[in-house]
């Protein structure tokens, strides 16, 4: 990581600071709170915008956790240390914007057991403006990046941010994949056949939405020898809604894995589908 931050030219611009897991929780879990106070003096002192990367804030209920016990403290749910609330938001409430200037954090949260329901977990994603939660199930289908759309949010998809149209097609969308989902079972066990005419096209059209959410990145050019896209919301709302009022119901699902705007899958279908001209002898 040292060497790709040289190599990027942004390690004058950077602070870090280590709490590895070999030290004693106490320097752990000051280890969140010392780079706040760096990120808050450049914020208040030097009116900077400050960009501030946690990995990963589960490390810091971890270390309280295990003063709690040094402590002799009785254990709450799971385990956990009773004061877990209060610490979570002695560190998460201080990242704040003042005129001029702001913190602003990307932490990223081991899910214990992928279990969301988890006191730590509940405790951070209750302080948090949006979440961007990996899927071990979509990761396991090559469905890069393996974000579950279900389980993400913002509190920017909102029609008075984004506009009306863009709020109820990602309603729309997710509505779309949920009931896909709750028929995965019925498919397993009986097929396609059994469901309804419309049970059929939600199917139809949520394994289409899921494999053009698929996207190649530049970070993984190397090892996937695709080149990366980058793809404007628009052309992605437009995808979208195309697929969702069925432009791409009779195209291969693979035509719309792992590309980039609508044009480049329909592209790709055109190609897969035209019939070969043979050559008169």
């Amino acid at each position: 990581m040292l060497l790709e931050m040289r190599r990027s030219g942004i390690l004058d611009r950077t602070v870090l600071v280590y709490g590895q897991m070999n030290e004693p929780p106490g320097a752990r879990w000051r280890v969140g709170l010392s780079a706040l106070t760096i990120a808050e003096y450049f914020r208040d002192e030097k009116k900077r915008d400050v960009l501030l990367l946690m990995d990963n804030v589960f490390r810091f209920v971890q270390a309280g956790g295990e003063i709690s016990g040094l402590l002799g403290r009785l254990p709450s749910r799971v385990g956990y240390q009773p004061t877990l609330a209060t610490e979570v938001a002695d560190l998460e409430e201080r990242i704040a914007s003042v005129p001029g200037a702001a913190v602003s954090a990307i932490q990223a949260v081991y899910v214990p057991a992928d279990d969301f329901t988890d006191p730590a977990v509940t405790a951070l994603f209750n302080h948090f403006d949006g979440s961007v939660v990996l899927s071990r199930a979509m990761a396991a289908q090559a469905m890069y990046p393996a974000i579950d759309p279900l389980r993400s949010g913002s509190v920017l998809l909102d029609p008075n941010v984004v506009g009306e149209a863009h709020y109820r097609l990602a309603e729309e969308v997710r509505a779309t994949i949920a009931r896909y989902r709750d028929l995965q079972d019925i498919i397993a066990l009986l097929g396609m056949d059994e469901l309804s005419p419309a049970d059929r096209g939600a199917v139809t059209r949520a394994r289409r939405l899921q494999r053009f959410l698929t996207q190649p990145f530049r970070v993984t050019e190397a090892f996937t020898g695709q080149p990366g896209r980058t793809v404007p919301i628009a052309k992605t709302i437009e995808g979208c809604r195309a697929i969702l009022d069925g432009a791409a119901d009779k195209w291969a699902e693979s035509s719309l894995y792992m590309v980039g705007d609508l044009d480049e899958a329909e592209a790709r279908e055109a190609k897969a589908t035209a019939k070969p001209v043979a050559a008169a002898a």
